[in-house]
């Protein structure tokens, strides 16, 4: 047997800069932007419509949690998705009906900023929390309890 490699997507401009927004940007979406929206389309969605036509940018994608603007001169700006502009985009997909209105997009801040990392923990400085150990009982009845909620189940609570 032959093991298949999958391919990594490209990226349409391997060149292109990203880089986190510095300030907020208030959106207004008008009734335009929402009649020319497609659905389920992330870069021709109401929002994306909206931002290019308020800021002049070349391209947008409003994704569930970060937004991506395009300048003319190439580089992308990350925001950080309201969760209102995201339920509204998620209505709209579903049935065509958006609500305009203003919306604050906010720059990535603290662990949400482009290359941050949280520090290693946890076994052989794996990501997360560490552990804790299942305490386990051994030598008893076969239909005991011999490890998790051990002490619910002796109390009673089962």
């Amino acid at each position: 047997m032959t093991k298949i490699k999958a391919r990594r997507p490209q990226r349409s401009n391997p060149h292109a800069i990203l880089r986190d927004a510095k300030e907020p940007l208030i959106l207004k979406v008008m009734p335009a932007d929402i009649r020319s929206a497609k659905k389920k389309d992330q870069m021709h969605c109401a929002a994306a419509n909206a931002l290019c036509r308020q800021e002049h940018y070349k391209q947008a994608r409003v994704c569930k949690t970060k937004t991506y603007v395009q300048h003319r001169d190439g580089t992308w700006e990350r925001y950080i998705t309201p969760l209102h502009l995201y339920l509204e985009i998620m209505v709209f997909d579903r049935d065509g009906v958006m609500h305009g209105g203003e919306f604050k997009l906010m720059p990535p801040k603290g662990s949400q900023r482009l290359g941050h990392h949280m520090k290693p923990r946890g076994k052989l400085g794996e990501m997360g929390r560490v552990p804790n150990p299942v305490h386990t009982i051994e030598h008893v009845r076969a239909d005991a309890p011999r490890g998790r909620n051990l002490e619910r189940l002796l109390m009673g609570d089962a």
